[in-house]
């Protein structure tokens, strides 16, 4: 950063370095970038490259919110329109959220420059491919082409490049091939990327002879070079002489996860056809580590996660009849587990995979399984493969199955996704909590996921079941139910938060307590639009300690009472509680605002007669 944020910060650190300093420089961040949301944001270069930079540091949703309320509005001809414009879809397509940039993309306005529309049609295109919706991509992409001007000619490739590729996103394989072919008659050898997508679709197409030709120049390239790879073996060379060659060819770090990839899916395919389970394990954990590539190049493998499953039972086996080892014999199994090092992760993964699924015990299978999750766990993005083993797999048809020791990491796993519905749907399964962990935090935990999850059902069950311990419970704990009760209302499920907080009522002793339960009660009758029960309800609860009590709790009970009952067209009684209050009432503020509820009830009485 260079501008008025940046200097503001360093203004605010002034090179000091103390605890407290650096919250306050955090604080003064924080601030800073709240002024930004609500002040006007100058479209210099300089600003839109700010913004950018706050996007790429994983603030995105600033930096739209940025663009959205300080983009100009659109005039014809507007430059800096145009390139606040261009900043928002980059944006969108680097967080992926292609259906939300496809209808953005349609509700931009009219009369747009032809280049600029060329573009965003295009942008558009893609989007729609990339969300799943290729036929509505191609549609969009045949009026590109119908009204094209042949002068264009790089965006008319990229769009018959798009065509093919919606054949291959829908399967549609030979309608890719024949696509292809006609565009190979076009425009020949055109570039690395049309290269790419001519060779995906004669793989995808069975002619991986003619793959192999189109590649074979293109090797430099280090993404052809692994299509390359696959071609070869698809062709018919020798899966264990292609297998030795990608060996020797490692995977470099600053390849593209398309990259590895391709490198690991031809490294499995070429394993798989080789019998070789040790290396086919081997790629196939790194290859579902992976995050998929952005273009979904699905339609080049078709690995099952079984796969993976039946290659650690082979190579296990394997292992153990060199130990002779019978299975049923668990002990020594898992201790030969255990003592492999881990300078052979293939085996020690192997050995509890095989005790997971075929250990007499039930508690030595738990254990195995929780072992190998751990193990994949300790590696960089290793809860993918654990995700893959045990909720894709037929070993594990339904969450509901799962080893409880397991399930507690996929729940952690899943809550740092955001995938709260799996989330939820794994705590179902755990009433109990995890070693080292109190009861009740972990039925907080639970219900409170179930709510993000809206899963109110199971919220309900959960908090019916924790009720009656209520008297058991210390200040804290019982706050943090009621919170949960709270959390009810914030999503608007007010017939269970009343039903909750009408049976906590019924338990609780507390006087007082009893008071704000039933403050919160009628909250959720206002919100249920049943003025009269809200109204009896907040004055129960200004009364119930004491008839002629006006303490501050009871004052706000009876103001809104006195709301509730306007609401519900008593108003002689809102205005006696009005006036009440006004007697009573010191502040001017709060008696202003009394004078004008009361001299509103008071019209309305005018008006009724």
């Amino acid at each position: 950063m260079s501008s008025m944020l940046q200097r503001m910060l360093q203004h605010s650190n002034g090179g000091r370095t103390s605890g407290y300093q650096r919250c306050v420089g955090v604080r003064f961040f924080y601030l800073c970038l709240l002024l930004m949301l609500v002040q006007p944001v100058a479209a210099t270069a300089e600003e839109l490259n700010e913004i950018a930079s706050l996007a790429k540091g994983g603030a995105a949703e600033l930096a739209l919110k940025l663009l959205e309320e300080n983009q100009p509005e659109y005039a014809r001809g507007d430059t800096q329109w145009l390139r606040w414009e261009r900043m928002r879809v980059r944006i969108m397509e680097q967080r992926g959220d292609w259906q939300t940039l496809a209808q953005h993309l349609a509700g931009l306005p009219e009369g747009l420059p032809a280049d600029f529309n060329q573009w965003v049609q295009t942008r558009r295109s893609r989007a729609l491919l990339l969300s799943g919706q290729p036929a509505q991509s191609r549609q969009l992409l045949r009026g590109l082409l119908w009204g094209a001007d042949e002068e264009i000619s790089v965006e008319l490739s990229q769009w018959r490049q798009l065509v093919m590729q919606s054949y291959l996103h829908e399967g549609r394989v030979t309608d890719a091939y024949v696509a292809m072919l006609r565009y190979q008659q076009d425009y020949g050898q055109d570039g690395s990327e049309s290269v790419l997508i001519r060779a995906r679709i004669l793989l995808a197409s069975g002619h991986a002879a003619e793959a192999r030709s189109l590649l074979e120049g293109n090797r430099r390239d280090r993404t052809a070079e692994r299509l390359w790879w696959l071609a070869r073996l698809r062709s018919g060379e020798p899966a264990d002489k292609l297998l030795r060659e990608i060996r020797d060819t490692p995977a470099l770090e600053k390849d593209s996860p398309l990259q590895q990839y391709l490198h690991y899916g031809a490294m499995a395919e070429a394993a798989l056809a080789a019998d070789e389970p040790a290396l086919l394990i081997l790629a196939l954990e790194q290859w579902y580590r992976l995050p998929a590539p952005l273009e979904e190049w699905n339609e080049l493998f078709a690995f099952r996660v079984d796969l993976l499953w039946e290659s650690y039972e082979a190579y296990a086996s394997a292992v153990g009849n060199r130990e002779q080892l019978l299975i049923g014999n668990d002990a020594a199994w898992l201790k030969l587990a255990e003592e492999t090092g881990q300078r052979y992760p293939v085996r020690k993964h192997s050995l509890y995979a095989l005790l997971s699924q075929q250990a007499q015990s039930d508690v030595v299978r738990e254990q195995a399984a929780l072992e190998l999750a751990g193990l994949l766990q300790a590696q960089e993005n290793g809860m993918a493969v654990v995700q893959q083993l045990f909720l894709h797999s037929s070993r594990y048809p339904k969450a509901t199955r799962l080893p409880a020791g397991v399930a507690y990491l996929l729940v952690d796993q899943a809550i740092r996704d955001g995938d709260l519905p799996m989330a939820s749907q794994l705590l179902q399964q755990l009433p109990e909590p995890p070693d080292n962990t109190a009861r009740f935090a972990w039925q907080m935990r639970r219900a409170k996921v179930f709510i993000l999850a809206a899963d109110y059902a199971s919220t309900e069950a959960l908090l019916r079941q924790l009720l009656p311990e209520v008297t058991s419970l210390d200040k804290k704990q019982r706050d943090q139910l009621i919170q949960l009760l709270f959390d009810l209302q914030t999503v608007g499920e007010h017939t269970v938060a009343y039903s909750l907080l009408a049976e906590l009522y019924q338990r609780v002793p507390d006087l007082q307590l009893r008071r704000e339960l039933l403050f919160w009660m009628a909250d959720s009758r206002v919100a249920q639009q049943d003025p009269v029960a809200a109204a009896r309800l907040y004055l129960q609860s200004a009364t119930l300690i004491d008839m002629a009590s006006m303490d501050p709790w009871a004052q706000t009970s009876r103001y809104k009472a006195a709301e509730s009952l306007a609401r519900g067209g008593m108003l002689a009684d809102a205005a006696y509680i009005y006036s009440q209050l006004l007697r009573v009432t010191e502040q001017p503020e709060r008696r202003a605002v009394l004078r004008r509820a009361l001299e509103e009830v008071r019209m309305r009485q005018a008006g009724a007669n």
